[in-house]
């Protein structure tokens, strides 16, 4: 207890220390339509109380006339509010306040607010869908240098109502609590975030999912997530807010790797490293790193000096990282170039930018270090501060070590969550358990491996795909592996278990399933195309894997939110549906004899099958890198949008966005269009994966337009044209004809327009196009793939015009023989064999992975 208490004191003293700001006014408004949560008082008061220790001005309200006139508040705050409680227009001021610059804290009940209005799921982060009983439970703090959690410790038990809500925020937000589920019970999410925080507009959002019980109102430690949430919100305290998925901690408690270079060095206590004497350096020896992201959470004391070193060779000498690398500086008072977010010496920041963005002496900030080439940028808290190249051979940051500098016995700097994202082409390593396609194995337990499990059970022929990782420039193979068994070989092939041999590495027996060796071999050839490992030897089980590296090969593309694929939901099978549907068009007799004139790698398939089609779908989306799939859309109730729901979820799991090809139903007119946009919206709007783009496709039956006026506000709509002569009240334009990209008409003219205007210009791009099959007797023009040289002069047009996006038609739309899916040889059909000179399995994907390389073409013309 006497502990507790002290914990409780010292949370306490550290809510008077914060840094005073110039006095300002914040909302707090609870009006409730729904369950009226009898804690309301007290957090009325727990506000008022934290406003007059922290210089602002507390003005509680239940009156929603409040929202027409917010121009006075720099934040407002949801206190467990409930069901509908602003009007539209309420709702339009609202909205106009967030996205002008202000800010909105969410407290609990805020989730189980305006359902039936898309902005506000968006701004709240998720919706309330269930609680268990009150109980006590585990919180993990994920990030402990945001104003609202810095204060907490890794992991805090306290008692609540634990929402569960009913889509996890993780990639439209960033996390910085969520629950432990193993320490409660009624937890459904798996992923469970508490606490999160994002960008809206010009605005910042907050929320909490604690603030239940009238008891949390007066636990120093819940005030504190209070207080910071709001400061944050108000723009008075300065975070990191943009979703971060796919970092991997190099410090976050434990110095394993690490190495001390020079005199003094680091304490390492409570997550934290702060610094003692100096001048030295503690530098992360356990490899080096090429293209990556480094972020890295720090804090000085006063006017104290550090600085994080980039891009330096192994040395025990910290004079080394001087000469050889780079140091971006912590510093709060010196020359320009010698001064927080400078690279020192060399280039001073963007120092609007940075005085913009920074935390005082005393508080939390978060770098980021963007590493690509000899490209370096500086974001901090968020911001980019600093933009520098280097051009000197000897201080190379293609490859290199990172560190955190110790500068001297007066300078106190403390540092925590040290963590990496690499970006490719500078190798990567993964676990062997993560791969995404494989034939034999199964994941084995092992305690000593890296995450406690290995890709094991492995027969001879076995293999494993790693969607996630490319073969492109590979150099160089390793594998922590173990053997009780036999021992064997590892092939690393690209594109497929058949595809192009770069190199074979023999596994010895290593004397037990639990006695882990590296083995290394070169790779030679070149390819493209993900990774597979085949698994040869004995009779048995031969060894298991426990991380695989390839050097100069790296992670799968990174995502392009400005390249959409069209995709089409609309098969059938009787194992899924109850009946064969699109695959007999043209009066063929599935699922051998289809109305497609190539046959898809995962055979007539059900465009419901969620757990095996849908996923897979997605998973080669990611791999092309086209961040967004356009969904066809057949009108509400349709057979289509009856699957939308577990298609958004399915590309949620991948990272992927999905927006609307809004197709034109018998009936459709151009007020049905504008209640399809709210329907979506309201139906799908909060949800991670939804985009707000709609492509309305043969817009052109349509002469008035105009009602888009109601609705082209908030949401980009696309006309399938260009001619912009047709295309008032909307967005922008797109072709989707495959057949026209080959040579572009009016593409140029359509573009000038577009960007002269204001609009989206997103031209269509396609493989080739051939029907017959599907429509026999069909004149329509074909247009044959060339082996690939026909998707390659599509792309080479779209982007001489300099687009907004860039479309794809088509992922699947198997009757015009315009898909980039996978597709098999099979007697009577036509194939990828030959594209891109690849055969066998690896020809499967070959328009996936040139999809992947024109994205990234497209992302250096940007």
């Amino acid at each position: 207890m006497l502990s507790k208490l002290l914990s409780l004191t010292l949370v306490a003293a550290s809510l008077t220390a914060v840094p005073a700001n110039p006095a300002y006014q914040v909302l707090v408004f609870s009006k409730t339509a729904g369950f009226r949560h009898d804690a309301i008082p007290a957090g009325i008061q727990a506000i008022r109380d934290l406003g007059a220790a922290n210089n602002f001005t507390v003005t509680a309200t239940e009156d929603a006339g409040a929202f027409t006139n917010l121009s006075g508040y720099e934040a407002v705050v949801f206190l467990n509010t409930t069901g509908d409680v602003l009007n539209d227009t309420q709702q339009a001021a609202f909205q106009q306040y967030v996205d002008g610059g202000g800010g909105y804290v969410g407290v609990h009940a805020a989730a189980d607010t305006e359902y039936d209005w898309p902005y506000y799921g968006r701004l709240a982060g998720a919706y309330f869908k269930s609680h268990p009983a009150i109980q006590q439970a585990t919180v993990r703090t994920e990030d402990r240098a945001h104003p609202a959690t810095a204060h907490l410790g890794p992991a805090w038990t306290r008692t609540d109502e634990w929402y569960n809500y009913r889509v996890g925020p993780r990639t439209s937000v960033r996390v910085l609590q969520s629950l432990d589920e193993t320490t409660y019970s009624g937890g459904d999410m798996g992923d469970h975030p508490i606490t999160w925080c994002h960008p809206q507009g010009q605005g910042r959002a907050f929320y909490t999912g604690l603030g239940h019980t009238i008891e949390s109102y007066a636990d120093p430690a819940f005030r504190g997530v209070l207080l910071g949430g709001i400061r944050y919100a108000a723009g008075t305290a300065k975070a990191d807010c943009r979703p971060e998925t796919g970092y991997t901690p190099i410090y976050n408690g434990s110095t394993s790797g690490w190495s001390q270079a020079g005199p003094g060095g680091f304490a390492n206590a409570d997550a934290t490293l702060t610094s003692q004497g100096g001048m030295g350096l503690l530098w992360y020896s356990a490899r080096e790193l090429g293209s990556y992201s480094l972020k890295v959470d720090w804090k000085v004391t006063g006017d104290s000096n550090s600085g994080v070193f980039v891009g330096f060779p192994a040395s025990g000498d910290p004079q080394s990282a001087v000469d050889n690398g780079y140091e971006v500086q912590i510093d709060a008072t010196d020359t320009a170039d010698r001064t927080t977010g400078s690279i020192y010496g060399f280039k001073a920041a963007d120092q609007a930018a940075r005085d913009a963005a920074l935390n005082p002496p005393g508080s939390w900030n978060t770098y980021e270090l963007l590493v690509e080439g000899e490209r370096l940028r500086v974001h901090l808290n968020g911001a980019l501060i600093n933009d520098f190249t280097n051009t000197d051979p000897r201080r190379s940051l293609r490859q290199g070590h990172v560190g955190i500098q110790n500068h001297g016995a007066a300078d106190q700097v403390a540092f925590r969550n040290v963590r990496v994202k690499e970006l490719g082409g500078g190798g990567v390593t993964a676990e062997g358990e993560s791969y995404t396609s494989s034939s034999g194995i199964q994941i084995a337990d092992h305690p000593p491996a890296s995450g406690g499990k290995t890709l094991g059970y492995v027969d001879n022929g076995d293999w494993a795909g790693y969607a996630h990782v490319t073969t492109a420039g590979a150099t160089r193979f390793s594998a922590r592996v173990s053997s009780g068994g036999v021992g064997g070989a590892i092939q690393i092939r690209s594109g497929s278990a058949t595809g192009t041999l770069l190199g074979t590495v023999t596994v010895p027996v290593t004397g037990g399933w639990e006695n882990f060796q590296t083995v290394t071999t070169t790779l030679t050839g070149s390819a493209t195309g993900p990774l597979f490992l085949v698994f040869t030897g004995g009779s048995g089980n031969l060894y298991d894997i426990d991380t695989i590296t390839l050097d100069g090969g790296g992670p799968a593309p990174l995502l392009s939110d400005k390249v959409h694929v069209f995709y089409y939901p609309w098969y059938g099978s009787p194992q899924v549906n109850g009946g064969w549907r699109h695959w007999q068009q043209g009066g063929r007799t599935p699922p051998g004899d289809i109305g497609a004139d190539f046959y898809p790698a995962l055979g007539a398939y059900d465009s419901g099958d969620f757990a095996g089609t849908v996923a897979q779908h997605m998973k080669w989306i990611r791999q092309s890198a086209a961040g967004v799939l356009v969904l066809s859309w057949w009108g509400r109730g349709s057979y289509e949008d009856g699957l939308a729901r577990g298609i958004l979820d399915a590309a949620a799991r991948e990272g992927l966005k999905v927006a609307w090809h809004l197709e034109p139903y018998a009936g459709r007119t151009a007020a049905s269009t504008v209640e399809d946009v709210r329907y979506l919206n309201q139906t799908y709007g909060a949800h991670p994966a939804f985009s707000d783009a709609f492509y309305v496709f043969e817009s052109l039956r349509i002469t008035d337009w105009s009602a888009l006026g109601q609705v082209n506000q908030d949401n980009v709509i696309l006309a399938q044209t260009t001619d912009t002569s047709k295309i008032a009240h909307f967005n922008g334009m797109y072709t989707y004809d495959a057949i026209a990209g080959a040579t572009a008409p009016g593409w140029q003219q359509a573009a000038d327009y577009a960007r002269q205007h204001g609009l989206v210009w997103a031209p269509s791009v396609g493989p080739g196009y051939l029907d017959d099959r599907a429509v026999p007797g069909n004149t329509t023009p074909t247009l044959a793939r060339d082996n690939g040289a026909t998707y390659d002069k599509e792309w080479a047009n779209a982007l001489q015009t300099r687009p907004t996006w860039v479309s794809i038609t088509s992922f699947n739309e198997w009757h015009e023989g315009s898909v980039i899916e996978p597709a098999v040889p099979r007697a009577g059909y036509q194939s990828f064999e030959g594209a891109y000179g690849r055969t066998g399995a690896a020809a499967q994907t070959a328009y996936l992975d040139r999809t992947a390389y024109w994205v990234g073409r497209f992302a250096e013309t940007r």
